[in-house]
């Protein structure tokens, strides 16, 4: 892609993100204000875990694979035969799947909450029962996303969020009361659904249901194969975090697991339009650069993306500390989400912010593994990690409740990205690390200055109607945004300067 393509395709993704993580802080809200952070919600969230995880890890994994294979078939003749050949076989190996875990719902929920017990663990596993099936669209989700995005088709796939959530807010305002969770797990399952079946009329333009032929013996099939497997564990794995932090959360008070999910939604919100949007353009790149063996391009692109996540993440993980109460109170306080349930789900924010910066570095740095056909080394971090944040929220969720389950990922994630960097480094060599030092040092400096405008800002901040709360907190950020951007401009960040310097060529132009 051209220089002003990719800018032009990250851009028009970073808003329909945008939109859609709006959409899903709605979502979670409408949750939140049907049922707070009770019994029945941790039954609905420690049941949802399954399907969430599987989500994460097929519909990323079949992506992260499927791309750098058919990226080589894509422009051949039967390089839609192949796709749909992929597409059969995925399908029945999904169905298969899921059947396989609807039997299994309770031993699943036995290892997810072994503390329910009673009428709490029957209604975990008729939820999971009925929302495990979206399984089958899922995987078929990712597939579908893979092949838009090869044909520089990004629009489609970044939408696909937007009738999902509209599901399930509708589910739970309007059916939730009558209903209860069960009525919210169909609206689930009928929203992960739809995700795959937007995505078809634009499959069939592209022509891949032209000749239905199915190719059995295809080179790519092999191929996909034997990077696959290694990409669903690690992907699998990365989402395992949410998992160990619920197993753990079910160990303490009710409406542990309630908190750490909202809390978790929040700091995850800015990786989840930044980072995506930003990998969503860049990984096609980086397959075929390392494809046509351009391994200085390559390097500078990774540097680049890199120094833009520490340039746009490092203050929005100050700022989620600083602000995790206001925060917290103007997106789930009302309704059943009370001040205790404000409380305890910014206790956790807390923690789980100071691991934002390097969640997007590590998935980035997967990326690059991934992009030069290892998919092992990223399964075998990712895997430390884990262990590690089993070993971390055990040592810290006696000190620090469900607030130390939270630290303990944050910490995890931390030694996970050292690692894989570490270890990338090893491989391709040096990619700019002393400037993306210097980028590190001048955007942390200003993030904590940042921090303490916004923290004496505070005091100022008064709880009244939601849209007081909107608009003070909407101040505030907007104060913080200035004075970091300010001063990592008389700092002479290099990304920002870059950033800039486009901008101005495009005015120009």
């Amino acid at each position: 892609m051209s220089e002003r393509s990719l800018i032009k395709s990250a851009g028009m993704v970073t808003i329909l993100l945008v939109f859609s993580r709006v959409l899903g802080f709605l979502r979670e809200s409408a949750i939140a204000y049907r049922f707070g952070t009770t019994a029945e919600t941790d039954a609905y969230f420690v049941a949802a875990t399954v399907p969430t995880i599987l989500f994460m890890a097929f519909n990323d994994a079949v992506k992260t694979a499927f791309i750098p294979v058919y990226g080589e078939y894509h422009r051949e003749k039967e390089g839609n035969a192949f796709a749909f050949t992929v597409f059969v076989i995925m399908s029945m190996i999904l169905v298969a799947s899921s059947f396989i875990l609807v039997l299994a719902a309770p031993l699943v929920v036995r290892l997810l909450a072994p503390r329910f017990t009673g009428l709490q663990y029957e209604l975990t596993v008729l939820l999971t029962r009925i929302m495990l099936p979206s399984l089958i669209f899922m995987g078929l989700t990712g597939l579908a996303s893979a092949i838009l995005h090869l044909k520089k088709n990004f629009f489609i796939p970044a939408i696909t969020a937007y009738p999902s959530n509209l599901i399930i807010i509708i589910t739970a305002l309007l059916f939730g009361a009558r209903f209860g969770v069960a009525g919210l797990a169909w609206g689930t399952l009928l929203g992960y659904a739809s995700q795959f079946f937007i995505q078809v009329p634009a499959l069939v333009h592209h022509g891949l249901l032209e000749g239905k032929k199915l190719i059995w013996h295809h080179p790519g099939l092999k191929r996909m194969a034997v990077l696959l497997p290694p990409v669903i564990i690690g992907s699998a794995s990365t989402e395992l975090k949410s998992v160990i932090d619920r197993i753990f959360g079910s160990m303490l008070p009710e409406g542990s697991i309630s908190a750490l999910n909202f809390a978790s939604r929040i700091y995850l919100l800015p990786n989840g339009i930044i980072i995506l949007a930003l990998l969503t353009v860049l990984y096609p790149t980086l397959v075929e650069l390392y494809m046509d063996g351009k391994i200085k391009e390559f390097k500078n692109t990774l540097r680049h993306g890199i120094g833009l996540i520490i340039l746009l993440v490092f203050p929005m993980m100050v700022g989620l500390v600083v602000l995790r109460v206001p925060v917290v109170r103007l997106l789930f306080e009302r309704g059943a989400f009370d001040a205790t349930s404000t409380a305890k789900t910014a206790f956790a924010l807390a923690f789980y912010s100071w691991g934002l910066l390097p969640v997007g570095i590590l998935v980035l740095f997967n990326r690059a593994f991934y992009a030069a056909k290892d998919t092992i080394t990223p399964m075998l971090v990712t895997l430390l990690t884990m262990f590690t944040n089993i070993v971390l929220n055990w040592a810290l969720m006696g000190p620090l409740q469900h607030g130390g389950i939270a630290l303990g990922t944050a910490i995890s994630m931390y030694i996970g990205a050292v690692c894989l960097g570490y270890l990338l480094w090893k491989k391709i060599g040096a990619f700019g690390g002393r400037r993306i030092f210097d980028t590190l040092w001048k955007c942390g400096l200003a993030s904590f200055v940042m921090g303490g405008v916004v923290s004496y800002g505070l005091r100022f901040l008064k709880v009244g109607s939601m849209l007081r709360q909107a608009l003070e907190v909407g101040a505030l950020i907007v104060i913080g945004a200035a004075v970091y951007f300010l001063l990592v401009y008389f700092l002479k960040v290099e990304e920002l300067e870059d950033a800039l310097n486009l901008v101005r060529q495009r005015l120009k132009g």
